[in-house]
């Protein structure tokens, strides 16, 4: 890493530049004072991180934005060890601080803001704290060395990033994997030399690690939740316009892309330990006519299957993380399937009669997400799973119509004949029949198919009343 003190001299000439954070205020008081100060401003520095890191993934800086969720980690570690103390000296969990709103800016003006908060922390506000003498708490002084120290490193990184933020090729390579002591927080990006932390003597093997392929797996948990979001919208405009068939298809999609979503982020979990709160949530769909929604979305799933998940996969297999690589491979081959599904339906959305016999109903996998218009008769190409576990949607019901004709038998009987006529969104039409042995002008209901049918007959073989009973 660079020389700190030239680091520093380049982020005062940035600051002249780029405006600089307000500080985090905090008055000295007691040592029981001080903790309730650091808790407050450990668990505000974790939620802007948290915040940041999410900015710098929207930029595309996915590197910065792992150091930053690593770093968030770190922060809410010494909020809850600092909290710890509090409540073995009698504070309630009802008194605990909870952070502030984020103010976020681009992420060269959050990284100055970082590295200005992390500054303060370990030249002002730690070494304070740890002057005060009035109560003789060794647990609180400990905890306050570690986390200045620990600052110390996180500034470091702040600005080593800052000052090369135009260099991407550096950053790549120097932040592509970074570790977190799971003791006093301190974020390096080679494991300690002599396998201790030189703050804590927590041992190397115990460091949390964060890696380009952590940082696409947040990345592709964000580009999967955003789709769902927005073929779910998708569907509902496809529906409002009469393409019911097409809304179909999207919501299908959706569903497949909330499954890939939440396959990778149980990898997020498994492998890097990251917790639900830092889960990405759904952009805003853009909406628009179901032409440009069906071209938005094939362009997406395009981009998916032959850029991102290409590359990622080829970071997964190089950092040899298997769950990752898993994923990664299934999801991009599910993408495939269904940019070919989008591309079908844009090249033919005038003809109807094609869309509806194709798509009228489709099929999920329920384990890799590709959607097809035939269920596999043996097993999934892709994921291996069974074809009968495929999820169906099939035509939706938007009109049943009964009607009914009676013919005269002999003696005091008729012979009914009952109809329902079904008719789907996808233009077919199932007809259901039964026949009844009746007596003369009776009137009565009757089981066809799944409806029960009131039927009132008239003069032998009039029919005054014929309704689907609700």
């Amino acid at each position: 890493m660079k020389n700190l003190v030239l680091v520093t001299f380049v982020v005062v000439l940035l600051g002249l530049m780029i405006p600089s954070a307000t500080v985090m205020a905090y008055d000295v008081g007691s040592t029981y004072e001080n903790l309730f100060t650091a808790v407050q401003g450990e668990t505000n520095a974790s939620a802007t991180y948290a915040a940041f890191a999410d900015q710098a993934m929207e930029e595309g800086y996915s590197v910065i934005a792992n150091l930053f969720r690593a770093t968030s980690d770190a922060e809410a570690r010494h909020a809850n060890e600092e909290w710890a103390v509090l409540v073995s000296l009698g504070a309630d969990d009802s008194e605990r601080p909870v952070a502030g709103t984020p103010t976020v800016g681009t992420t060269a003006d959050n990284l100055l803001a970082a590295f200005n908060g992390e500054t303060e922390e370990y030249t002002g506000m730690y070494p304070d704290f740890l002057a005060v003498n009035d109560e003789d708490i060794a647990a609180a002084r400990s905890i306050f060395n570690r986390a200045m120290r620990a600052e110390e490193v996180h500034a470091g990184n702040y600005a080593d990033v800052l000052a090369n933020l135009d260099d991407v090729d550096y950053i790549n390579s120097t932040y592509a994997v970074v570790y977190r002591c799971p003791t006093c927080g301190e974020v390096v990006t080679e494991l300690p030399a002599n396998d201790r932390c030189p703050i804590c003597y927590q041992p190397g093997a115990n460091f949390a690690m964060y890696s380009s392929t952590c940082a696409n797996l947040f990345a592709s948990v964000q580009g999967e939740t955003n789709a769902s979001a927005a073929y779910t919208a998708f569907a509902a405009k496809a529906q409002e316009e009469g393409y019911p068939v097409i809304a179909r298809l999207f919501r299908a999609t959706a569903e497949a892309e909330a499954r890939h979503a939440n396959d990778e982020w149980n990898v997020l979990k498994d492998v890097f330990e990251v917790d639900d709160k830092d889960r990405p949530v759904a952009a805003t769909p853009d909406v628009g006519t179901t032409a440009q929604n069906m071209q938005a979305a094939f362009d997406g799933e395009t981009y998916e299957c032959t850029v991102m998940y290409p590359d990622f996969l080829a970071v997964a297999r190089a950092e040899g993380i298997d769950g990752a690589i898993t994923i990664f491979n299934r999801a991009m081959k599910a993408e495939e399937v269904h940019a070919g599904n989008y591309k079908d339906v844009l090249d033919n959305l005038t003809d109807a009669k094609y869309i509806n016999s194709k798509y009228g109903t489709v099929f999920r996998c329920p384990v890799c997400g590709e959607v097809v218009t035939e269920r596999p008769q043996n097993r999934c190409p892709i994921c291996g799973a069974a074809g009968d576990s495929f999820v169906m949607y099939p035509p939706e019901l938007v009109d049943a119509v009964p009607s009914a004709s009676v013919e005269k038998l002999t003696g005091n009987k008729n012979k009914l004949t009952v109809t329902v006529t079904e008719k789907f969104d996808d233009d077919t039409t199932t007809v259901v029949t039964d026949v009844f042995s009746i007596d003369n002008n009776a009137a009565g209901t009757y089981n066809v198919g799944s409806y029960k049918v009131f039927v009132d007959t008239k003069g032998n073989v009039q029919i005054r009343e014929c309704y689907i009973v609700k």
